[in-house]
Protein backbone atom coordinates (compact mmCIF):
# COMPACT_ATOMS: atom_id res chain seq x y z
CA UNK A 1 0.00 0.00 0.00
CA UNK A 2 1.62 3.45 -1.10
CA UNK A 3 1.15 6.68 1.03
CA UNK A 4 2.06 9.17 -1.21
CA UNK A 5 2.91 12.96 -0.09
CA UNK A 6 2.66 15.20 -3.06
CA UNK A 7 4.98 13.07 -5.46
CA UNK A 8 7.09 10.75 -3.15
CA UNK A 9 6.18 7.12 -2.85
CA UNK A 10 6.83 4.78 0.07
CA UNK A 11 10.04 4.67 -1.46
CA UNK A 12 11.11 7.62 -2.30
CA UNK A 13 9.54 8.66 1.59
CA UNK A 14 11.59 5.74 3.72
CA UNK A 15 14.72 7.11 1.54
CA UNK A 16 14.07 10.56 2.94
CA UNK A 17 13.89 9.19 6.64
CA UNK A 18 16.97 6.75 6.00
CA UNK A 19 19.21 9.47 5.07
CA UNK A 20 17.90 12.22 7.74
CA UNK A 21 21.39 12.98 8.62
CA UNK A 22 21.94 13.94 4.58
CA UNK A 23 18.87 15.19 3.21
CA UNK A 24 20.32 18.56 2.11
CA UNK A 25 23.52 17.52 0.50
CA UNK A 26 21.27 14.50 -1.41
CA UNK A 27 19.33 17.26 -3.06
CA UNK A 28 15.67 15.28 -2.47
CA UNK A 29 13.65 18.10 -2.07
CA UNK A 30 14.69 19.34 -5.49
CA UNK A 31 16.14 22.88 -7.01
CA UNK A 32 15.32 25.65 -4.80
CA UNK A 33 14.29 23.69 -1.24
CA UNK A 34 16.86 23.27 1.34
CA UNK A 35 16.40 22.13 4.39
CA UNK A 36 17.84 24.03 7.32
CA UNK A 37 17.35 22.73 11.31
CA UNK A 38 14.12 20.96 10.62
CA UNK A 39 12.85 23.03 8.38
CA UNK A 40 12.16 23.71 4.69
CA UNK A 41 13.39 26.97 3.04
CA UNK A 42 12.30 27.84 -0.54
CA UNK A 43 13.56 31.12 -1.00
CA UNK A 44 17.36 29.21 -0.75
CA UNK A 45 18.56 28.97 -3.96
CA UNK A 46 21.71 26.15 -2.66
CA UNK A 47 20.79 23.30 -0.61
CA UNK A 48 22.15 23.22 2.40
CA UNK A 49 22.71 20.28 5.09
CA UNK A 50 20.93 19.71 8.51
CA UNK A 51 22.76 20.68 11.39
CA UNK A 52 24.72 18.19 12.95
CA UNK A 53 22.38 15.81 14.43
CA UNK A 54 19.00 17.31 14.50
CA UNK A 55 16.02 16.08 12.86
CA UNK A 56 12.73 17.21 10.53
CA UNK A 57 11.74 18.34 13.95
CA UNK A 58 14.49 20.96 14.58
CA UNK A 59 15.21 18.97 18.23
CA UNK A 60 18.39 17.59 18.63
CA UNK A 61 19.29 13.90 19.61
CA UNK A 62 19.73 15.15 23.51
CA UNK A 63 16.25 16.89 23.22
CA UNK A 64 14.61 14.14 22.08
CA UNK A 65 15.82 11.64 25.04
CA UNK A 66 15.13 14.05 27.25
CA UNK A 67 11.84 15.06 26.34
CA UNK A 68 10.97 11.19 25.95
CA UNK A 69 12.06 10.42 29.21
CA UNK A 70 10.38 13.31 31.12
CA UNK A 71 6.74 12.28 28.95
CA UNK A 72 6.79 9.16 29.30
CA UNK A 73 7.08 9.41 33.10
CA UNK A 74 4.07 11.65 32.60
CA UNK A 75 2.57 9.23 31.25
CA UNK A 76 3.00 6.87 33.32
CA UNK A 77 1.60 8.69 36.28
CA UNK A 78 -1.08 9.63 34.65
CA UNK A 79 -2.15 6.15 33.40
CA UNK A 80 -1.36 4.43 36.78
CA UNK A 81 -3.28 7.05 38.82
CA UNK A 82 -6.23 7.50 36.76
CA UNK A 83 -6.62 3.73 36.96
CA UNK A 84 -6.09 3.17 40.87
CA UNK A 85 -8.69 5.96 40.88
CA UNK A 86 -11.19 4.20 38.92
CA UNK A 87 -10.49 0.74 40.57
CA UNK A 88 -11.02 2.23 43.47
CA UNK A 89 -14.24 3.62 42.92
CA UNK A 90 -15.50 0.38 41.43
CA UNK A 91 -14.33 -2.05 44.29
CA UNK A 92 -14.83 0.65 47.07
CA UNK A 93 -18.16 0.36 48.50
CA UNK A 94 -17.72 3.72 50.62
CA UNK A 95 -16.56 5.20 47.51
CA UNK A 96 -19.48 4.35 45.36
CA UNK A 97 -21.60 7.28 45.68
CA UNK A 98 -22.94 9.57 42.75
CA UNK A 99 -20.57 12.17 43.49
CA UNK A 100 -17.59 10.05 42.89
CA UNK A 101 -19.12 8.87 39.81
CA UNK A 102 -18.63 11.99 37.89
CA UNK A 103 -15.09 11.69 39.19
CA UNK A 104 -14.46 8.38 37.67
CA UNK A 105 -15.95 9.44 34.47
CA UNK A 106 -13.49 12.27 34.16
CA UNK A 107 -10.36 9.66 35.12
CA UNK A 108 -11.80 7.67 32.21
CA UNK A 109 -11.08 10.59 30.03
CA UNK A 110 -7.70 10.99 31.64
CA UNK A 111 -6.46 7.51 31.70
CA UNK A 112 -7.21 7.20 27.62
CA UNK A 113 -5.57 10.38 26.82
CA UNK A 114 -2.35 9.20 28.57
CA UNK A 115 -2.98 5.89 27.25
CA UNK A 116 -4.11 6.35 23.67
CA UNK A 117 -3.40 10.52 22.86
CA UNK A 118 0.03 11.64 24.69
CA UNK A 119 2.19 8.75 23.29
CA UNK A 120 1.66 9.40 19.47
CA UNK A 121 1.20 13.08 19.98
CA UNK A 122 5.08 12.93 21.58
CA UNK A 123 6.43 10.99 18.61
CA UNK A 124 4.59 13.25 15.97
CA UNK A 125 6.55 16.05 18.08
CA UNK A 126 9.53 14.79 18.26
CA UNK A 127 9.86 13.28 14.57
CA UNK A 128 8.36 16.62 12.77
CA UNK A 129 6.19 14.49 10.55
CA UNK A 130 3.62 11.83 11.18
CA UNK A 131 4.52 8.37 9.89
CA UNK A 132 1.56 6.34 11.38
CA UNK A 133 -0.84 6.67 8.19
CA UNK A 134 -3.83 8.44 7.38
CA UNK A 135 -6.24 6.67 8.52
CA UNK A 136 -5.05 6.33 11.96
CA UNK A 137 -4.41 10.06 12.18
CA UNK A 138 -7.82 10.73 11.19
CA UNK A 139 -8.89 7.77 14.05
CA UNK A 140 -6.45 10.17 16.58
CA UNK A 141 -7.12 13.55 15.78
CA UNK A 142 -10.66 12.67 16.38
CA UNK A 143 -10.32 10.71 19.80
CA UNK A 144 -8.17 13.50 20.93
CA UNK A 145 -10.87 16.25 20.46
CA UNK A 146 -13.47 13.73 22.16
CA UNK A 147 -11.14 13.02 25.01
CA UNK A 148 -10.35 15.81 25.39
CA UNK A 149 -13.25 17.52 25.43
CA UNK A 150 -15.01 15.00 27.53
CA UNK A 151 -12.48 15.87 30.31
CA UNK A 152 -13.22 19.69 29.84
CA UNK A 153 -16.74 18.98 30.59
CA UNK A 154 -16.32 16.29 32.95
CA UNK A 155 -14.82 19.12 35.00
CA UNK A 156 -17.85 21.09 34.45
CA UNK A 157 -20.34 18.78 35.69
CA UNK A 158 -18.12 18.13 38.78
CA UNK A 159 -18.01 21.81 39.33
CA UNK A 160 -21.90 22.19 38.66
CA UNK A 161 -22.79 19.02 41.11
CA UNK A 162 -20.45 20.47 44.01
CA UNK A 163 -22.39 24.32 43.64
CA UNK A 164 -25.85 22.53 43.08
CA UNK A 165 -24.72 20.64 46.54
CA UNK A 166 -23.55 23.81 48.02
CA UNK A 167 -26.50 25.98 47.14
CA UNK A 168 -29.74 23.69 47.02
CA UNK A 169 -28.36 21.13 49.67
CA UNK A 170 -31.65 19.76 50.17
CA UNK A 171 -33.37 20.43 47.15
CA UNK A 172 -30.48 19.03 45.24
CA UNK A 173 -29.43 16.10 46.93
CA UNK A 174 -32.92 14.65 46.69
CA UNK A 175 -33.34 15.23 42.91
CA UNK A 176 -29.64 13.72 42.52
CA UNK A 177 -30.72 10.24 41.93
CA UNK A 178 -28.11 7.31 40.25
CA UNK A 179 -30.82 7.74 37.16
CA UNK A 180 -30.11 11.11 36.72
CA UNK A 181 -26.70 11.24 37.59
CA UNK A 182 -26.04 8.38 34.98
CA UNK A 183 -28.21 10.72 32.32
CA UNK A 184 -25.55 13.16 32.92
CA UNK A 185 -22.43 11.59 32.28
CA UNK A 186 -24.10 9.83 29.28
CA UNK A 187 -25.14 13.54 27.71
CA UNK A 188 -21.50 14.79 28.66
CA UNK A 189 -19.85 11.79 26.56
CA UNK A 190 -22.67 12.34 23.72
CA UNK A 191 -22.24 16.03 23.33
CA UNK A 192 -18.01 15.62 23.39
CA UNK A 193 -18.87 12.97 20.45
CA UNK A 194 -21.17 15.00 18.51
CA UNK A 195 -17.96 17.38 18.49
CA UNK A 196 -15.22 14.93 16.96
CA UNK A 197 -17.53 12.71 14.23
CA UNK A 198 -18.13 15.01 11.69
CA UNK A 199 -14.14 14.85 10.49
CA UNK A 200 -14.75 11.63 10.04
CA UNK A 201 -17.79 11.91 8.21
CA UNK A 202 -15.35 14.08 5.47
CA UNK A 203 -16.32 17.49 7.45
CA UNK A 204 -12.91 18.66 7.49
CA UNK A 205 -9.91 21.07 5.89
CA UNK A 206 -7.64 19.40 3.22
CA UNK A 207 -4.23 18.06 4.79
CA UNK A 208 -2.26 20.22 4.13
CA UNK A 209 0.30 18.20 1.16
CA UNK A 210 4.39 19.12 1.75
CA UNK A 211 7.33 16.72 1.27
CA UNK A 212 6.60 14.99 4.96
CA UNK A 213 3.22 13.50 6.22
CA UNK A 214 1.55 15.66 9.28
CA UNK A 215 -1.62 15.02 11.42
CA UNK A 216 -2.81 18.07 12.68
CA UNK A 217 -6.14 18.77 14.05
CA UNK A 218 -8.82 20.27 11.34
CA UNK A 219 -9.36 23.99 11.82
CA UNK A 220 -12.53 23.02 11.33
CA UNK A 221 -12.64 21.64 14.50
CA UNK A 222 -11.03 24.19 16.34
CA UNK A 223 -14.20 26.65 15.21
CA UNK A 224 -17.14 24.87 16.17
Amino acid sequence: MEFPVGNITNEDFLAMIGNASGIGQSGLFGGNDSYINGTLSPLSTTPTAPLPGTYPSGYTIAHIVFASIVVTILMVIIVVGNMLVIIAIATEKSLKNIQNWFIASLAVADFFLGLVIMPFSLANELMGYWIFGAWWCDIHSAMDVLLCTASIMNLCLISLDRYWSITKAVEYLKTRTPTRAVIMITAVWIMSGLICIPPLLGWKAKRAEGPLPQCQVSSMILKI
